[in-house]
């Protein structure tokens, strides 16, 4: 009995967390009205994960999945909305980013922290790095797709 309500439980808690991580497969799965309207063109593209100018936003949302930012606009007299899509991005920062290097993690008791020559010692240990790095973690776009209406007219990759 415990061991069916644990299961239960972390069953429960995955489902929870795991809907922001929908494939191409899930969604059509889930709108299969969307993707039976689509042409057959289209069906392949989006089973793809690919995009095409003229595509609805439904065929777009199929092939990419729900935005994480949406920017609207007027662009030339004509309203758009840009669906952008971001993934994070993580950055070792060098030393000179933070000071102290102790107060990183709060408060910090006993000992005494010495930075001589990129060399830090604590009490009987010395490393030639810091065992305790600072890293950043930061949201960047990676690809837009534009709207006029319910048509997509254009999508871009971005590179960094």
């Amino acid at each position: 009995m415990y061991r069916k309500l644990c299961f239960g439980l972390v069953a429960a808690l995955l489902s929870s967390l795991l809907p922001g991580c929908s494939t191409v497969e899930s969604r059509i799965k889930s709108n299969p009205q969307i993707y039976a309207s689509l042409s057959p063109a289209d069906q392949a593209l989006v089973r793809q994960g690919q995009i095409r100018e003229g595509m609805s936003k439904a065929a777009v949302f199929l092939a990419w999945g729900n935005p994480d930012r949406i920017r609207s606009g007027v662009r030339d007299g004509h309203p758009f909305e840009a669906w952008i899509y971001t993934t994070t991005r993580t950055t070792v920062l060098p030393d000179y980013y933070y000071y102290p290097g102790v107060y990183r993690f709060g408060y910090f008791r006993g000992g005494v922290w010495r930075h001589h020559h990129h060399f830090y010692s604590f009490g009987l240990y010395s490393y030639p790095f810091d065992p305790y790095p600072y890293t950043v973690a930061y949201e960047v776009p990676y690809k837009i797709a534009y709207f006029e209406g319910d048509r997509c007219t254009g999508w871009e990759y971005l590179r960094e």
